[in-house]
């Protein structure tokens, strides 16, 4: 058997451009994030951290049933004292520059869920890998713990209605 050195230089799969594009559109739309919503998009969907940071707080507001702009934003990000770790108020602004005239945030959820889950299929390879190498568990405990892993994120796509961007 063939074996493979995946190298993760290129990084994690993820589309920055993407995850943008749903965070500036809500700011200017607050319809954009009842679509976003609507498509079950969470916070662990978005790479980055400042992204993931962002959202979180995005759907506290909405939750809340507040205007999501960025005013407010900036505000619950400042009581959760995470204004400087998602770049400041500079970058929140700039998440509008460069938007589409009319986003298509459907088309935008499902790439960013996508990407998650290339990125849950990796992680779940890789601790695959790890207790593999490992030898501490049975190969077939190591197996059942794959699938099961890999079940799981099946069931999450599947539960979220979700659907690979290549196929729409």
């Amino acid at each position: 058997m063939a074996t493979t050195d995946y190298s993760l230089e290129r990084g994690l799969p993820s589309s920055v451009d993407a995850e943008r594009s749903i965070l500036g559109a809500i700011l200017l739309d607050n319809f954009a994030f009842h679509q976003a919503s609507s498509q079950n998009l969470q916070a662990e969907d978005f790479a980055l951290d400042s992204h993931r940071r962002i959202y979180a707080r995005m759907r506290d507001l909405g939750d809340q049933g507040r205007a999501v702009d960025l005013i407010t934003l900036a505000e619950e990000l400042s009581r959760n004292k995470e204004v400087e770790a998602v770049g400041g108020v500079a970058y929140l602004s700039s998440l509008t520059d460069g938007l589409p005239h009319r986003p298509n945030i459907e088309q935008y959820v499902r790439i960013v869920k996508d990407k998650s889950l290339l990125r849950g299929v990796i992680f779940a390879s890789n601790s695959a890998i790890a207790k593999a190498m490992d030898e501490g568990d049975s190969a077939t405990d190591v197996l059942s713990a794959a699938e099961a892993a890999l079940y799981a994120l099946s069931d999450q796509r599947v539960s979220q209605g979700f659907q690979n961007v290549a196929t729409i």
